[in-house]
């Protein structure tokens, strides 16, 4: 697999030689993720020209910034001082408190226009996922078999997610990668196996994401609107994470351990360099100037991730 003509640098932790990971990245180029405490607890953080800067929780120990929109809005997750986890926002270096939406725990996993789109749990299992998507204060649980997530969205509002999640104890496994858009649910299907899932979605509608082929593999797979078809790659089990709207898709090798991209969805993959040290990689996100983010794994001076920007 050819490596693309990129540059790795690794963004900055907030105690040095502890973990980080970057999970989004606005056309800005302001990236957000999470990053390890001296504590070993992890906070929310977002990079800017540069920087660190921790964004705190809702008075527990952790909280994760999952996504950042074009005006600056960060949403994620953060623990409550009892411990729970509720979806949450930043606006203006301020957290707010989304709520649990009568779950016991929730997550924020997109933001885009004034919409938000994550999931809670009634149960903690895979079949107790319900996806939210909430527009301003208004939020509504979307009407999908049970087990669904909804893991991004767009600024047309459409939403992306997965349905039919089960517990490993509870196979055959048959989850649906969907999309959504004003109470309008509809199935992707598979690339031929009986299971798919959406990762990401670009403001064209387009979707990508993984599915089980026909005979048995895993593969990554581009979703135009009105078709699936299967992103050419020599990695076995590769996944798809994001497309942005000139079509560049990111994901990860996941047999080799390494970020990957495919520069359109018509070409073959390439694997993105690794920083110096380096053993493994995971590609995250990608903005629409191409800015890909994710991390690094290294063994030295222990075992720990490293948030990393491919430009």
């Amino acid at each position: 697999m050819p490596t693309a003509k990129r540059t790795a640098v690794v963004l900055p932790t907030l105690v040095a030689g502890r973990g980080s990971s970057a999970h989004d990245v606005n056309a800005a180029g302001v990236a957000v993720g999470a990053a390890e405490l001296a504590t070993g607890y992890w906070h929310a953080v977002r990079w800017v020209d540069g920087r660190i800067e921790d964004l705190g929780t809702l008075g527990g120990p952790n909280s994760q910034a999952e996504a950042i929109d074009e005006r600056g809005r960060i949403v994620g997750t953060a623990q409550a001082a009892d411990g729970s986890s509720h979806a949450v926002a930043w606006v203006n270096g301020r957290i707010q408190d989304l709520g649990l939406t009568g779950g016991i725990f929730s997550i924020a996993f997109d933001t885009a226009g004034d919409r938000v789109v994550g999931v809670y749990h009634v149960t903690d299992s895979f079949s107790g996922r319900r996806a939210f998507v909430r527009t301003g204060n208004t939020e509504i649980t979307i009407d999908a078999p049970r087990g669904a997530s909804a893991a991004a969205v767009n600024e047309a509002g459409t939403v992306a997610g997965t349905y039919g999640f089960k517990d490993w104890t509870d196979p055959p496994f048959v989850n649906q990668a969907f999309v959504w858009r004003d109470g309008v649910l509809r199935s992707l299907g598979t690339l031929g196996g009986p299971t798919s899932v959406a990762n990401g979605i670009n403001d064209l509608g387009q979707v990508v994401g993984t599915s089980d082929t026909a005979d048995g593999r895993f593969a990554a797979f581009f979703w135009d609107g009105s078709a699936m078809r299967r992103l050419a790659s020599s990695s076995t089990s590769p996944t798809a994470q994001a497309v942005n709207d000139s079509g560049l898709v990111i994901g990860t090798d996941g047999a080799g351990g390494r970020a990957m991209i495919w520069p359109t969805p018509t070409a073959g993959s390439q694997v993105l360099p690794l920083p110096a040290g380096a053993v493994s990689s995971v590609a995250i996100n990608v903005n629409d100037a191409g800015l890909v983010i994710g991390q690094a794994d290294f063994l030295t001076p222990r075992w720990h991730s490293s948030a990393v920007v491919w430009r």
